[in-house]
């Protein structure tokens, strides 16, 4: 018990705020001595200690965000694909390479619970830790599911040498470590197609940063100050024109093309600053239920370009599920007025004759947003995000720490626009090139590369799902047989004996 507590606590610490990534294996080993030793229903039990400390720990900023009950139940279900993947560990370990399926096996249900249930919540998976540690090589080749299966692997073989003298785990080990200095020496590396300058505005948020509904006039005014200051700057020759700006998620929470107020204001903006602009906004849906969290380019002589709305909005924050059910079971529903309509397959959007992918909020999280769009042709990364719910928290750094996965794992520049922070721009590398002061109004301003090259990781990433997905349920079906077999081996030897 004491094992899976702590590793649980090291599992977390594993990411940020803390972001020691080092740590990611040495909680996988310490899972694997807690429970492959143990009968079924201790290593049941173990495993709900890890996931409780684990998750409890990785996603404490919604008790200070939305409430208790929110952390209660995310982190209980989280808690409980935890389990899952222990049983499924612990009945993977006697196979042969033990560790190996039982990597596999984590990665599965890792992938599974970042889609399900209600769209799955994909954090705390282990791929993103290796940012600024040896392994982060392994991203633009395996990706995040990939890299994570090979973290997992090793700690388990670890766990595995500190038990018992196994040739097995000892090979595994040596395979890991193999691959990881293989991609340390042979980093992956790609020409830029040229060179980008992006512009990422954040406004800031009045008060104490998180009502965002009740002051979206001034947040939206507070944006558009800050790009006529830089449309200043740029007149005057102190600055140097981008090729485009980004605002954040919410930078107006009404409907741009129908208020008129709104309209105006990004106008002047639009126009002075005198480049292809990315809106962030909420625009009315189909009737007065629905709407869309969308990402809109709007030139500067008034028109609108393509536009990306957000293909993951987020249960009971952005909709609410079986609404004529539940709807009046909690008073905070009455807060979602209206249910956000999730995109499918937009993007990339042409920003000046660039093919920028884009992704709002929760969605540089999922594996089918960003990655599908580089492979229509994205040269480079925007992110719109908000977060203003979560200003004070840890969550917004959790989020930062998965977009420089993200940048790494799709060789591509990464520009952040957020309405009081973290709004940064990030190199193809997954290193900051610029920052901007959390909870202050400022513009961050850099050039970029463009890349056309895409990874092996992206390139890939269905056939390896597959192929991972395939040796996680092979893995457990070689079980299955295996304990099928027992009895009617028992029993033929028994039969045998009793012939004698």
């Amino acid at each position: 018990m004491p094992i899976a507590l702590t590793g649980g606590v090291v599992a977390a610490l594993a990411f940020e705020p803390v972001g020691y990534g080092w740590l990611s294996p040495l909680a996988m080993g310490m899972l694997w001595i807690a429970v492959t030793r143990a009968p079924w229903w201790a290593a049941v039990l173990q495993g709900a200690c890890f996931g409780f400390t684990f998750m409890g720990i990785l996603l404490w900023w919604l008790v200070d965000s939305i409430g208790v009950v929110a952390w209660v139940l995310l982190g209980g279900t989280q808690t409980l694909a935890i389990v899952v993947a222990v049983a499924g560990v612990r009945a993977v370990s006697r196979l042969p390479a033990g560790s190996v399926w039982a990597g596999a096996v984590w990665v599965l249900v890792e992938t599974t619970r970042s889609v399900w249930p209600l769209g799955g919540m994909p954090w705390g998976r282990l791929g993103v830790t290796v940012i600024d540690t040896p392994w982060e090589n392994l991203l633009p080749y395996v990706g995040i599911s990939g890299t994570g299966f090979v973290v997992a692997t090793a700690g388990f073989a670890l766990g595995g040498l500190s038990t018992r003298q196994g040739v097995s785990d000892l090979v595994v080990m040596v395979g890991a470590v193999t691959v990881s200095i293989t991609t340390m020496v042979m980093p992956y590396s790609a020409s830029p197609e040229g060179t980008f300058r992006v512009a990422v505005v954040q406004g800031g948020v009045p008060g104490d940063g998180r009502d965002l509904a009740g002051n979206h006039r001034q947040v939206t005014a507070n944006h558009g100050q800050q790009t006529l200051k830089l449309a200043q700057r740029i007149a005057t020759g102190t600055q140097r024109a981008p090729d485009l700006v980004v605002w954040p998620e919410n930078s107006t929470a009404v409907d741009p093309l129908r208020d008129g107020v709104t309209r105006a204001l990004i106008d002047e903006a639009v126009s002075a600053v005198g480049v292809p602009t990315l809106i962030g906004g909420v625009f009315d849906g189909p009737d007065d239920t629905t709407a869309y969290n969308r990402g809109i380019v709007w030139l500067p002589d008034g028109k609108t370009g393509p536009s990306y709305t957000k293909a993951h909005p987020v249960p009971f924050g952005e909709y609410v599920p079986w609404r004529s059910v539940i709807g009046g079971w909690s008073s905070r529903f009455q807060l979602i007025p209206r249910d956000f309509l999730s995109g499918s397959g937009e993007g990339p959007l042409d920003v000046g004759g660039v093919e920028a992918a884009n992704a709002i909020c929760f969605d540089v999280a999922y594996d089918d947003v960003l990655p599908d769009q580089v492979r229509r042709g994205a040269q480079l990364v925007t992110v719109q995000t908000s977060n203003a719910t979560f200003y004070g928290t840890d969550q917004p750094e959790q989020q930062f720490e998965i977009t420089r996965a993200r940048a790494v794992e799709l060789n591509r520049s990464v520009a952040v626009a957020s309405t009081n922070g973290i709004s940064a721009i990030i190199g193809p590398n997954g290193w900051v090139l610029a920052r901007s002061p959390e909870g202050s109004a400022s513009v961050a301003i850099k050039d970029v590369p463009l890349v056309d090259a895409i990874t092996p990781a992206t390139r890939f990433q269905t056939r390896q799902a597959s192929i991972l997905s395939g040796l996680a349920i092979g893995g457990l079906l070689w079980c299955a047989v295996r304990r099928l077999r027992r009895p009617i081996t028992v029993h033929l030897l028994s039969s045998r004996r009793g012939e004698r």
